[in-house]
C-alpha cells in the first residue's frame, strides 16, 4: 500500500513538471517584409533575424499559461500570451522567434524582458519593468519602458527611446536620435547624427557624436548633469545656457552671466566654420563641453 502510494506521488510531481515546463516548437510561414506582433505578460522574448524562411518559434511556457495564440499569414504573425484567470505567479512565456532578417517586429510586454538582434526593419518595443536591447541595423526604432532600461547598439535611420526611471544607453548610433527619461540616465556613443534630442529631468546626460554639418542637438535637463563630447575640430554653433548650474567649457570661450545679479550664466560661441547648431539648457545641473 505505501509502495503504491508512493509511485502515485510520484505520478503525480512528474505530471506537475509537465505540466509547469510545457514546450513550444512552432514554424510559421511569413514574407520577408512581413509584420510580427508579439504580446506577452512576463517572462522573455527574444527576436533573432536570419535567413531561413518564414518565423521558427521555441521556448517553454509556466502552467500559469493558458494558451499560446498564434495567428498568420504570408504578410502578418501574431502572438498572443495568455494567462490563466487564477494565476498570479508563474505565468511566464520564454520565447524565442526566427524572423526574416527584413522583417517589422512589434513586441509588448508588462514584465517580460525584450531582446532584439539582426532584425532589420521597423521595430517598435514596449515594456512596463522589462528590460529592452537591441542590437543591429533597422530601418527605425520605437523603445520605451516605464522601469526597466533600453540598451541599443544599433546603426539606423531613426531612433526614438524612452524610459520613466530606466537608463538608455546606446552605442553606434546614426542619423537621427531622441532620448527622454525622468529619473534615470542617458548615455550615448554615436557616430554621425544628423539630430539628437536628449531631455531628462533629474538623470544626467552624456553624448559623445558627431554633429553632420547641418545637425541639430538639443540637450536638456532640470538638475541633472550634461557632458557633450565633440571633436575640436567640429562646425558648429554653440548655445548654452544654465540658471543655477556652472558651465565648463573645453572647446572655446568661458560663459558668461545673464544677469550682474542672478546667478545664470549663458555661453554662445562658433567653433570653426559653423553650421550644425548645439543648444545646451539646464536649470540647477552643470554643462561640460569637452573635446575628444
Amino acid at each position: 500500500m505505501k509502495k503504491a502510494m508512493f509511485w502515485m506521488l510520484v505520478a503525480m510531481a512528474a505530471a506537475g513538471v509537465a505540466q509547469a515546463d510545457r514546450t513550444v516548437n512552432e514554424t510559421r510561414p511569413l514574407a520577408a517584409d512581413g509584420r510580427v506582433e508579439v504580446n506577452n505578460i512576463s517572462g522573455e522574448i527574444n527576436v533573432i533575424g536570419w535567413n531561413g524562411e518564414g518565423v521558427e518559434i521555441t521556448g517553454t511556457l509556466d502552467d500559469g499559461v493558458k494558451t499560446l495564440d498564434i495567428m498568420s499569414n504570408d504578410s502578418r504573425l501574431s502572438i498572443e500570451v495568455e494567462l490563466e484567470h487564477r494565476t498570479r505567479n508563474n505565468g511566464n512565456a520564454y520565447l524565442t522567434l526566427k524572423v526574416p532578417v527584413g522583417a517589422n517586429v512589434d513586441v509588448e510586454t508588462v514584465s517580460a524582458d525584450i531582446s532584439i538582434n539582426g532584425v532589420q526593419g521597423e521595430i517598435d518595443l514596449e515594456s512596463v519593468s522589462g528590460e529592452i536591447e537591441i542590437t543591429g541595423e533597422t530601418r527605425s526604432l520605437e523603445a520605451s519602458s516605464v522601469s526597466g532600461d533600453v540598451v541599443a547598439t544599433v546603426t539606423t535611420g531613426s531612433a526614438d527611446l524612452e524610459s520613466v526611471s530606466g537608463d538608455i544607453v546606446v552605442r553606434r548610433a546614426t542619423g537621427r536620435l531622441e532620448a527622454a527619461v525622468v529619473s534615470g540616465n542617458i548615455e550615448i556613443e554615436a557616430g554621425d547624427l544628423d539630430s539628437f534630442h536628449a531631455e531628462t529631468v533629474s538623470g544626467s546626460i552624456f553624448c559623445a557624436a558627431n554633429p553632420t554639418d547641418r545637425a541639430r542637438f538639443s540637450l536638456e535637463t532640470m538638475s541633472g548633469r550634461i557632458e557633450l563630447v565633440v571633436a575640436q575640430d567640429v562646425d558648429a554653433d554653440f548655445y548654452i545656457e544654465t540658471y543655477s548650474g556652472s558651465i565648463d567649457n573645453k572647446l572655446g570661450p568661458p560663459p558668461k552671466r545673464t544677469d550682474e545679479y542672478g546667478p545664470g550664466k549663458e555661453l554662445r560661441f562658433t567653433n570653426g566654420s559653423g553650421g550644425a547648431r548645439i543648444s545646451i539648457e539646464s536649470f540647477s545641473g552643470s554643462v561640460k563641453l569637452l573635446t575628444d
